[in-house]
């Protein structure tokens, strides 16, 4: 049997019916957890033998953090949006511990087109979310698109099916953001 769509289940969640919040649990914990092990591999690379986080435990704990807001998420994009600002500021949060007891160990970089794209730019990963506060209030739809792109790996076709626009507008959109984001940097 398969699970209800994401939307439907956070609907039941916002209605407190039955065990909605173990049903979505397991409809979007395998997603988590890949997301966290890619980010663990873009941000730490070779090094994650030395890492004392695991892809799960940052997936259980933005989880769990999403689950404890009993948020009224309007739609799965809503969800996976929010989902991402904790899993990004938990990163951040490990990492500052990190080179904190390093005494400047080296920058975590992100590249804003890991997903494909053939021009590269990265970014410290600290930079990051205060620039996307800002392109957040210049506008919404572009901020959202950079956090699914970049933080949860999706495809241009997924974040479209995500937002409910054109695969059109979203490429237009990322490329905007990407030359915002890249200008911000420079200045």
């Amino acid at each position: 049997m398969s699970s209800p769509p994401i939307t439907e289940l956070l609907r039941e969640l916002r209605e407190g019916r039955g065990a909605s919040a173990e049903r979505l649990a397991e409809a979007v914990h395998g997603k988590l957890q890949a997301i966290a092990q890619r980010e663990l591999a873009a941000r730490f690379g070779g090094r994650s033998d030395q890492l004392t986080i695991e892809p799960g435990v940052l997936a259980d704990d933005a989880l769990m953090k999403v689950l404890d807001l009993q948020g009224d998420f309007a739609n799965r994009r809503h969800f996976y949006a929010y989902a991402t600002r904790i899993m990004v500021r938990a990163l951040i949060d490990y990492h500052r511990q990190r080179t904190a007891q390093k005494r400047g160990g080296g920058m975590v970089r992100v590249t804003l087109t890991r997903v494909g794209d053939e021009q590269a730019s990265s970014v410290d990963v600290e930079q990051l979310p205060p620039l996307l506060d800002e392109l957040r209030e210049l506008d919404e739809r572009k901020a959202e698109i950079v956090q699914l792109r970049v933080f949860w790996g999706m495809t241009v076709a997924e974040v479209a099916e995500v937002m409910q626009v054109s695969p059109s507008t979203v490429d237009r959109d990322w490329r905007f953001a990407q030359r915002w984001l890249a200008n911000r940097l420079r200045s």
